[in-house]
């Protein structure tokens, strides 16, 4: 090849139209267009290694077609500038193949549907999540055609799980956009806060209470108090106390016929408390007659 002999570069792209100010999705009969260039032996070269196969998008919207009608012949050297702009010819005169496209469009609808998190947050001990993942973008607007986005109420984020997380911060989570075809949505991920704590863990010695009828009077359980282990953050540690605690069994006739130890309860915990385990879980008792 000679650097300063001229070639004829021809290439065959896919052509895409859209627009940033109609609801229109358009349909193009004609989806590829040839494309030739005179070039030099230098710049054919450059381009030949650097090219890559890709689409060129038109704007509609600069080429003032009247969309009342629903198709349209479009003369091929109405989009030589912006091909020019988009494979980066500038300064060249090209060729264009074939000489009118064929487009045609479609209304579309737009409906805002519900945004469900998907996705799982794992955290490196001994942090913990504070509070529940807070979706900043709780819903999302999809266009289509009427019909398919009736189908619609909600999306998903993709089933991704996040491990190791030590610290607070924003997650970009992708969308799960598999969609109907002609049904789109602009918004391809959503962030999602996540407020991370170190926690640690403590044990609190609770009284058992029995909630009972006046048949049961004189029943007694053993033993009288139980040990509840419990996980809480850090900055939260001073607040908690044995009190917040409250524990309790059920003595009923159905209850002691069932079984020959009563199931500890517990109620009114705090919300800023994970209760880690219940020891024991079952007390024994005895009844008095």
């Amino acid at each position: 090849m000679t650097y300063g002999r001229d070639y004829q570069n021809t290439t065959t792209y896919t052509l895409k139209f859209t627009d940033n100010n109609h609801n229109v999705e358009y349909f193009s009969s004609d989806s590829v267009i040839t494309v030739g260039v005179k070039t030099n032996g230098f710049e054919y070269l450059a381009k030949a290694l650097s090219r890559e196969k890709k689409n060129i998008v038109i704007d509609v919207d600069q080429l003032n077609i009247n969309l009342s009608k629903g198709k349209a012949a479009i003369p091929s050297s109405l989009l030589k500038s912006q091909i020019i702009h988009s494979l980066g010819y500038r300064g060249k005169d090209i060729t264009l193949s074939p000489a009118t496209i064929n487009l045609s469009w479609n209304k579309l609808y737009s409906k805002k549907v519900k945004v469900i998190n998907n996705s799982v947050f794992k955290f490196r001990q001994p942090y913990n999540i504070y509070s529940e993942p807070e979706m900043m973008i709780s819903d999302v607007v999809i266009e289509g055609s009427k019909n398919e986005i009736a189908k619609i109420d909600s999306l998903q984020t993709k089933p991704i799980v996040y491990n190791n997380i030590d610290r607070s911060g924003i997650f970009l989570v992708p969308l799960d956009l598999n969609l109907p075809s002609g049904v789109m949505c602009r918004i391809k991920s959503i962030p999602i806060k996540i407020h991370c704590e170190k926690y640690t863990e403590d044990i609190a010695s609770v009284n058992v209470k029995v909630l009972r009828n006046d048949d049961y009077r004189n029943i007694k359980v053993l033993p009288k108090q139980v040990k509840v282990r419990y996980r809480i953050a850090i900055k939260d540690y001073e607040k908690v106390q044995n009190k917040d605690f409250n524990a309790f069994v059920l003595c009923s006739d159905e209850v002691l016929e069932r079984s020959d130890k009563l199931k500890v309860n517990l109620t009114n915990i705090p919300d800023y408390v994970k209760i880690v385990s219940i020891y024991p879980k079952k007390v024994e008792y005895i009844l008095f007659k």
